[in-house]
């Protein structure tokens, strides 16, 4: 095998490379609390003063069931799940809504790195809720309050603010609705139990008619512990709504982003010839969401066209968009004079978007639930969606379209992928031109544009910036070629059947990585689940000096040779492993022992989440902790702490994922943060001496709305692991021989050419 000539595939097989072993321990330092409970008593009692005179002033029908939400910011040094205060809400008699992160400068800081640094630090905001007398008569009497439980008390001093749901839940309206007369429509969110019958929203359905605001039947969407209202209010009654506080968000409703005007190029059309091929793996099942198709699109033996019932008459440009999108997955780039090569899979194509949208205020609503009703009644291994709400994302709340679809997507079946969009050029300092839902996703690949195919492209500029929120940090994850004016995207004309033009954008980028990730699940008769998908794109994205807000993790080829071959000198390794009931998983680096030097290490992990959109610092349920151990068998020398020797139990650590590499500088971090991500990535040089059977030792990490959780069960987790020693050309064969036959190449399906690589 060490003959560059002979395809050295991926090897698969990397779980038989893993164990369980119980959990490691953990390290827990004496934590240094800002406030004694006196202190946080006294400084409590005016802030309590303040809600409790808030609370007898709101309206009795902006009281459902004679309830209130109230807002409990905790010092930034209490950000772990650990910290939840849970004594402190059960004493009181409140329950969890939500919470969402928030940047403040705390009345004492605890660290010096705090002290050193004059920027706000990230702390958590939660919302909780409860009856309305038991919340003035306890914010009213701070001053003398008691808990007979030390329990809670720990709990109440790690408050810093309480106060009444704020003013900034009423969000900007855009410039076309603030120049808009009469009645708005708007995007309402509210706080409700998961298991609520209703009571909150009849309240405000009631509450907000007695404002004279109209609650639309037909659209209300519940995602978690959100509900999503469509409305129609006049300017003057936004802030009158505020006043039911458990109203979480107040926005102008959002539009679709418009398909026209095109960034069409310049270029003269030109010929195409397709091929007279069938798919390589018609038993993938693909999906795109899109316009729609022109009649004689020609593309039957393909794609299959999809119209629910409700839709209205395909509009012009959702065609022509419609067809572009299709013609990326299928061909990828077209060449001029160059029949492409088949198709990785068929497709179908589901137009969700017609007529009816064009004069609607809510055009946004019927076309999510076009697209949740096809998720929830069929499966599919591959979706893709270039559309979406045509707006940018919020840092403290989850959109509908986000949470909806990470929800749909949580079981980690299917790869999605969805354009960040073309926002790119839009005002920065407003924040204008960072991605779009939904492709903030945790559970989607969201894909920006490069500006030409090769190896010196950039970010196109009008692809969106990241980054996204935490967790979902590096947004986009990737970009992949888009098209520019100077270097178009060619692709099928929608005006004449069998021709070709150039356009540009990252609806067609987002396609062409679906190909690439429906081209390596058709390459191999394995089958490869979603996260591993996911984890190979992102391990074989290339970032070079680009900043990470502006291509994510890198740039992908669109060549499938270079995400499935390995060449000499590296080796590429897929685990697939389910994280057990209780305790961990180490899973072994088979680095062979005769080779000498600094060896490269790049590791990919990969999870997909359930998820609490009502939660937005704390989004994700669950998460892993990635301890590398570079030597698994040599126990550190004991060592004397307080005056006791302590004599360690597990091998020595090395940092290989962590905050500092994950988050710019620009953002506050929080040290648990990374784990909480759903993708992990990172390269590392070693000297080949100082490794000595190095493992991963990965644990489940599990949480609900910010505290303890119960595992999901069956979490998928993926690693993709290459090894690279340039001056070992047969270092493929040597780490095959160190698995000692647990690890063997992927196998391609019968009939299948080796595929070629776009990058060289």
């Amino acid at each position: 095998m060490a003959d560059s000539d002979t395809p050295k595939y991926l090897l698969g097989g990397g779980e038989r490379l893993s164990s369980d072993i119980p959990r490691p321990p953990r390290g827990m330092g004496e934590k240094a609390h800002p406030y004694s409970f006196a202190q946080a008593r006294r400084r409590l009692q005016g802030q309590g003063e303040v809600v409790n005179h808030g609370l007898r002033a709101l309206p009795p029908l902006a009281l459902p069931a004679n309830e209130a939400v109230i807002g409990l910011t905790l010092h930034p040094s209490y950000l772990a799940k650990s910290y939840y205060p849970s004594n402190l809400l059960k004493e009181c008699g409140l329950r969890h809504m939500g919470s969402r992160a928030v940047h403040i400068r705390p009345e004492k800081l605890v660290t010096q790195k705090a002290l050193d640094d004059d920027r706000p630090l990230l702390a958590p905001l939660i919302y909780v809720a409860g009856d309305v007398e038991d919340l003035a008569s306890f914010t009213g009497a701070i001053g003398n309050w008691q808990p007979a439980d030390a329990h809670v008390e720990d709990d109440f001093r790690k408050i810093e603010t309480l106060a009444l749901p704020g003013r900034d839940r009423l969000k900007p309206l855009a410039a076309g609705l603030a120049a808009r007369k009469g009645a708005l429509p708007l995007e309402i969110v509210l706080h409700v139990d998961e298991d609520d019958e209703g009571a909150i929203l009849d309240a405000f359905n009631v509450f907000a008619a007695s404002l004279g605001v109209e609650v639309l039947d037909g659209y209300t969407r519940q995602v978690g512990g959100l509900a999503f209202l469509a409305a129609r209010g006049v300017r003057s009654s936004l802030e009158p709504l505020l006043d039911f506080t458990f109203l979480r968000a107040l926005r102008g409703m959002p539009t679709l982003k418009p398909f026209e005007p095109a960034l069409r190029s310049a270029r003269a059309s030109f010929r195409v010839q397709l091929p007279d091929a069938d798919a390589l793996a018609p038993d993938l099942a693909v999906a795109i969401f899109d316009g729609g198709l022109p009649s004689n699109h020609g593309l039957d033996r393909w794609v299959t066209l999809h119209e629910p019932a409700d839709v209205g008459a395909p509009l012009p440009g959702g065609s022509s968009h419609g067809l572009g999108v299709t013609s990326a997955f299928l061909f990828g780039p077209l060449e001029e004079g160059v029949i492409p090569g088949p198709p990785p899979a068929t497709v179908e194509h589901w137009r969700v978007i017609g007529d009816d949208t064009l004069a609607d205020d809510f055009a946004l609503l019927p076309v999510l639930a076009r697209i949740e009703n096809v998720l929830s009644s069929r499966a599919y291994d591959f979706i893709n969606i270039s559309m979406g709400p045509d707006i940018t994302i919020e840092d403290d709340d989850v959109t509908a379209w986000t949470s909806t679809l990470d929800a749909l997507l949580a079981d980690g079946e299917t790869v999605a992928t969805v354009a960040c969009g073309n926002n790119g050029e839009a005002d920065r300092d407003a924040g204008l031109h960072r991605v779009q839902p939904p492709s903030d996703g945790v559970n989607i690949v969201s894909v920006g544009a490069a500006s030409r195919p090769d190896t010196q492209w950039r970010r196109a500029p009008y692809s969106a910036w990241g980054p996204g929120r935490s967790p979902g940090f590096v947004k986009p994850d990737l970009i992949t070629f888009g098209g520019s004016t100077s270097s178009p995207f060619l692709m099928l004309d929608a005006a004449r059947q069998g021709t070709g033009f150039g356009n540009q954008g990252t609806s067609f980028a987002a396609p062409l990585v679906m190909r690439c990730a429906a081209g390596v699940r058709a390459q191999f008769a394995e089958h490869l689940w979603a996260p591993t998908i996911k984890a190979l794109l992102i391990h074989h994205a290339e970032a070079g000096d680009h900043p990470r807000e502006e291509v994510g993790w890198g740039c992908l080829p669109h060549g499938v040779g270079d995400l499935v071959l390995c060449r000499d000198g590296e080796a590429h390794v897929l685990y697939q492993r389910q994280m057990p009931p209780q305790g961990s998983v180490r899973m072994e680096l088979p680095v062979p022992s005769d080779v000498h030097g600094r060896i490269e290490i790049r590791g990919t992990f990969c999870i997909y989440s359930d998820v609490d959109p009502e939660d937005a610092l704390n989004y994700t349920r669950g998460g892993l902790e990635i301890a590398f151990r570079p030597d698994s068998v040599t126990l550190p020398e004991p060592y004397e702490k307080d005056g006791r020797v302590i004599e360690p139990t597990v091998p020595k650590t090395s940092g290989f994922f962590s905050s500092e590499e994950l988050y710019s500088t620009e953002f506050a971090r929080r040290d648990d943060a990374h784990k909480w991500e759903t993708v992990f990535t990172r390269t590392k040089r070693m000297n080949s001496s100082s490794l000595n059977r190095p493992v991963f030792d990965v644990s489940y990490a599990a949480r609900a709305h910010g505290h303890t959780g119960r595992r999901a069960p069956h979490m998928k987790v993926a690693l993709v692991l290459t090894l690279r020693h340039a001056k070992t050309r047969d270092l493929y064969d040597r780490v095959v021989r160190t698995a000692a036959g647990r690890l063997q190449p992927m196998r391609p399906r019968p009939g299948l050419a080796v595929p070629t690589r776009v990058r060289v």
